[in-house]
């Protein structure tokens, strides 16, 4: 599991499972079908990745397909710092 991996896990896991919910947030967990994404959620994950990562999603980025699991995710933060 790759730095980038691990952050966004443990953000995930941290922030946006709430308190409960009997979720462990893995690279493959499904964050859109699951529900741990919703818009406030995700607006926390836009900012996280802007502030901590150093990498903001312009809005032509904000597509589910981008946003289906931390892998995508990761793939995606690779893409736009390789632009």
């Amino acid at each position: 599991m790759t730095e980038l991996t691990r952050r966004l896990v443990d953000f995930i896991q941290e922030n946006l499972v709430q308190d409960g919910d009997d979720i462990t947030v893995d690279e493959t967990t499904p964050l859109l079908t699951s529900g741990l994404l919703d818009s406030l959620r995700t607006a926390r994950l836009l900012n996280f990745l802007r502030k901590d990562v150093g990498v903001p999603v312009p809005a032509a980025k904000l597509e589910s397909e981008n946003f289906q699991d931390v892998t995508t995710i990761v793939a995606l933060v690779r893409e736009l710092e390789s632009v």
